[in-house]
């Protein structure tokens, strides 16, 4: 099926190349919050233009994930199991098959966190390791890797799909590198996807009861954050399960808000005191979800308040530059195009925000649910032994992607480039 963008899809990927993921919210806005303004934070990079540029590659070609299946999907979700460390699987290739599998699962409309109940892994077997007698010497890594999805709950095995991979380095390391990167979305995975899915999607309307009693002890020991995150795992095509959705939903995130107060309010002063007066859409998205009933949000109106005046100082610098400093001028023509942007980014912040606490939330109760078990195999059996921290990475190398794509491409013409693939894609 042809995929058409939306706006909102084409914003994600202009996010994407300014801080891959930004955004101030959408709840509890006062006036204070309404005028505020964008100002994107000057970065400088050691690296030469070539060195930026293969790095750039580098790292979109392993962070090539649909942000928008991660972060908004409705559909199934699942975690995403860390390969065991063994032999030539090191941390760093442990964690490659891991963004891989995250990839593929995005691939497939599926988002790779969120969930205690079901997760994606893969049994790796290292079937040659070998050194050719070419001139100069390469080495070769070869392995077959069998991906399964289980559930967690019953401990059976939804599906599987097996993949044979080769790499060739100069190094053993730098074959298994490069024999991650052969990992691809087949037709077979794509099969086993859908197979589980649809497992899944029965089994949330076949348990509801089980949810609703995992959801109910979480929010019985205030741990709103996990509540939340086993909600969200309902998948809404899952029409029985999903209703719970909208019972619930509202109440466990205002619970979670309140709760997380204070570390959103200290992660605010954070940013403020390393932004100056670079408007920084992060800030405005803290300031959004701290609740106006809190005790937080009156230092945090304060400081939101003191923060935009410089921001908006700057601004006015800007203007009354522009007409005769051509670099004023530039710099104001790229504030105004990101202007254009800004309710999206406040958007995308805010959700990112509201993720990454449920997200630790679940990886840490998933941790312990995985030690507890350890004894007897683990959890999660042969395929590892701990939910992956791909989620809670993937918008940290983003940011470092996003910011050198940037540096590279310069913003005005990323944006124009962005604009006109949207107004082609509405043409369409």
């Amino acid at each position: 099926m042809k995929k058409i963008f939306s706006s909102m899809q084409w914003s994600l990927l202009l996010i994407a190349a300014i801080a891959f993921v930004s955004c101030g919210g959408n709840a509890n806005q006062d006036s204070t919050s309404k005028n505020k303004k964008f100002n994107p934070t000057e970065r400088q990079s050691s690296m030469s233009d070539s060195e930026r540029e293969t790095a750039i590659l580098r790292k979109r070609a392993s962070l090539d994930v649909d942000l928008e299946t991660v972060l908004y999907s409705h559909g199934v979700r699942f975690g995403i199991v860390e390969p065991k460390i063994q032999g030539d699987i090191t941390q760093d290739i442990a964690d490659r098959i891991a963004m891989k599998m995250l990839q593929i699962a995005s691939e497939n409309g599926i988002s790779g966190a969120g969930s205690l109940n079901f997760v994606m892994g893969a049994e790796i077997a290292q079937t040659g390791r070998a050194v050719t007698g070419t001139s100069p010497q390469k080495m070769t890594s070869k392995y077959e890797l069998t991906f399964k999805v289980l559930n967690t709950v019953s401990g059976e095995v939804y599906a599987t799909a097996t993949q044979e991979v080769i790499g060739v380095g100069n190094s053993f390391e730098e074959a298994s590198q490069n024999a991650v990167q052969e990992i691809k979305n087949t037709p077979q995975l794509h099969k086993m996807l859908q197979t589980a899915s649809e497992r899944i999607i029965s089994w949330y309307d076949e348990n509801l009861q089980v949810i609703k009693n995992q959801v109910e002890k979480a929010e019985g020991e205030g741990n709103y954050a996990l509540a939340l995150s086993i909600l969200n795992s309902i998948p809404e095509q899952s029409k029985e399960a999903y209703k719970y959705v909208a019972e619930k939903q509202d109440s466990l995130l205002k619970g979670m808000l309140h709760k997380q107060a204070a570390d959103m309010l200290a992660e605010m002063e954070a940013l403020l005191a390393s932004s100056g007066d670079d408007f920084n859409p992060a800030v405005g998205a803290y300031f959004s979800l701290i609740p106006t009933d809190c005790p937080e949000h009156a230092t945090a109106q304060q400081l939101y308040a003191e923060y935009e005046k410089k921001c908006n100082a700057r601004r006015a610098d800007l203007e009354a530059k522009a007409e005769r400093d051509e670099a004023a001028a530039r710099e104001l023509k790229k504030l105004e195009m990101l202007y254009a942007h800004e309710t999206e980014l406040a958007q995308i912040e805010a959700d990112k925000i509201k993720s990454k606490y449920a997200s630790l939330a679940s990886a840490k109760a998933a941790a312990a649910k995985a030690a507890a078990s350890r004894k007897s195999g683990g959890l999660f059996g042969s395929i590892g032994d701990a939910i992956s921290g791909t989620f809670s990475r993937i918008f940290k190398v983003a940011d470092v992607a996003g910011a050198a794509l940037t540096d590279k491409l310069g913003l005005e013409e990323y944006v124009e480039s962005v604009e006109k693939k949207d107004k082609e894609a509405d043409e369409f």
